[in-house]
């Protein structure tokens, strides 16, 4: 990665990209909501699993705008803190 000013400009700082969980937890839950969508698929209409899909599609959408302003907030609250770092005590 060069210059991170130039990086973020050009779109090329994706953090959500390289975010891969490693807990146990995460996978054991990744295997459950697959589990759950065969299962789905396999007793739904072709119709009825479309609107399923929809749904979870519009659920992730909701849950990235959320992870989006906990990502911008955080990042907000860590600049204050380095500037209240920096700042000369007195």
């Amino acid at each position: 990665m060069g210059n991170i000013i130039e990086e973020l400009y050009y779109g090329n700082l994706r953090p959500e990209e390289n975010i891969v969980p490693q807990d146990a937890e995460y996978r054991e839950l990744n295997k459950k909501v697959t589990m759950y969508i065969e299962r789905f698929q396999s007793k739904l209409s072709k119709q009825d699993f479309q609107d399923l899909e929809q749904m979870m599609d519009l659920i992730d959408q909701v849950h990235s705008s959320y992870s989006a302003a906990c990502f911008v907030k955080g990042f907000k609250t860590g600049a204050m803190v380095m500037v209240e770092v920096g700042t000369k005590v007195e």
